[in-house]
């Protein structure tokens, strides 16, 4: 193991978790051995993928499965407001899908991403060079607040607008003359009339060049309303090295915005020639041996150290659930019909064993005990002669927290 990966292990321990001193009384007086158990419930921290196949299987014993496995390991989600895709004529959206989305989401009490409002390359058809692109998005942008604003925890206000000046179609033709900051800051103060608290996100993945890190510069110069930044991780031709990694976390976080992985893949495969990333990747070809399988579990193991250890970092998002989505890339967490692959049995190893917290301890003479958990939701459990009582409890981090400083002091009467 490398050097990089030690220092990021051992910073986990660090940013991730929290000391926790648990006093218990009964009639205002400290209970001496009382018996206690810490149980997770949840992460903070989110760790998520993207649902767009779900529904779209032919039984309900398909889709019965891709939620068991979805859920089992995953607490947050993204779901598809690409405008071509969700309004592919004027005023026709792409319903029931979107709602069936939403549903299933809140059901399995999974945070929420709208992706995305402004974006560049998914023009719609019925969008001409004569529209009024402005007064278009302000029909999109005031249509989705309004119908699904409260459905969401948060909102990539904009997509990739880096590369914007490479494309040719009328959105990307407006962004050019209108500016980049003058649509970011459109955009946002549109979405807030709606929502003030919108948690809203710029989402990028050319996070290797310099122009990338000249953009946040000129978003910060321009005080433009964001919470986030998202940092793409797409790796399907190659992998980042730790050190990259590593470069791209400490010059991102500089920014002093909160950072989200939103779109991390890795291949169990390689591409059989170029690979066409326009047109959803329909002509690519793989080459798939099973030898690839582990490499893509090891790949993604090392990755998710490294990002979960930053302690800017609040999302690490895996973009395709299953197989042969985007690019029709082998990228999936399972195959296409929905068996595990090793990728998915090293995360949830990492997800919801080696960084999770189940803790049985008992309380001293002083009616204390002492815990140190990784941050998220707990069941805490308290039995003495005969009495049991358990308790829902946040232990959270603040955000960029580092390590150190005092324990959390938590307190429960029998």
């Amino acid at each position: 193991m490398s050097q990089i990966l030690n220092d990021a292990k051992r910073r986990i321990k660090e940013v991730r978790q929290k000391d926790v001193d648990l006093l218990v009384l009964k009639d205002g007086k400290p209970v001496e051995g009382a018996v206690v158990s810490f149980r997770m419930k949840n992460h903070q921290f989110l760790f998520g993928s993207h649902c767009y196949m779900y529904s779209r299987y032919k039984t309900k014993e398909e889709n019965d499965l891709f939620s068991e496995l979805f859920v089992k390991m995953l607490n947050s989600t993204m779901m598809p407001f690409h405008w071509g895709e969700f309004e592919p004529r004027y005023r026709e959206y792409n319903e029931p899908y979107i709602s069936t989305l939403i549903d299933w989401a809140k059901k399995h009490n999974l945070k929420r991403k709208l992706h995305a409002l402004i974006w560049h390359w998914v023009c719609p058809k019925w969008i001409t060079y004569d529209s009024d692109i402005k007064e278009r998005y302000k029909e999109r942008i005031s249509h989705l607040m309004s119908t699904y604003g409260d459905d969401f925890d948060f909102f990539d206000l904009a997509n990739e607008t880096t590369t914007n000046d490479e494309f040719e179609n009328p959105v990307a033709n407006w962004v050019k003359e209108y500016g980049p900051m003058n649509m970011l800051k459109f955009g946002s103060k549109l979405v807030r009339s709606y929502k003030p608290d919108a948690q809203l996100i710029y989402n990028d993945w050319n996070v290797h060049k310099e122009v990338y890190y000249d953009f946040l510069q000129e978003m910060r110069d321009n005080d433009i309303d964001v919470d986030i930044i998202g940092v793409q991780s797409h790796q399907h031709v190659s992998v980042w090295s730790q050190e990259e990694t590593m470069r791209v976390l400490e010059r991102a976080a500089a920014f002093g915005w909160p950072l989200h992985f939103p779109e991390c893949s890795f291949n169990s495969g390689i591409p059989d020639g170029e690979i066409n990333f326009l047109e959803g990747g329909k002509k690519n070809k793989w080459i798939e041996r099973e030898e690839d399988l582990y490499t893509q579990a090891e790949n993604a193991r090392d990755f998710y150290t490294l990002v979960f250890s930053h302690p800017a970092v609040e999302l690490l998002n895996w973009f395709d659930f299953t197989d042969h989505y985007w690019l029709g890339a082998p990228a999936g967490l399972v195959t296409d019909d929905l068996k595990v692959k090793p990728v998915y049995n090293a995360l949830y190893d990492l997800i919801r064993r080696e960084w999770h917290s189940d803790v049985d301890t008992a309380t001293g003479t002083s009616g204390l005990c002492k815990a140190r958990l990784f941050c998220g939701n707990y069941d805490i459990t308290v039995a003495v002669n005969g009495e049991k009582i358990t308790v829902n409890q946040d232990i959270l981090r603040e955000r960029f927290y580092a390590g150190g400083g005092d324990p959390i002091r938590l307190e429960i009467s029998l």
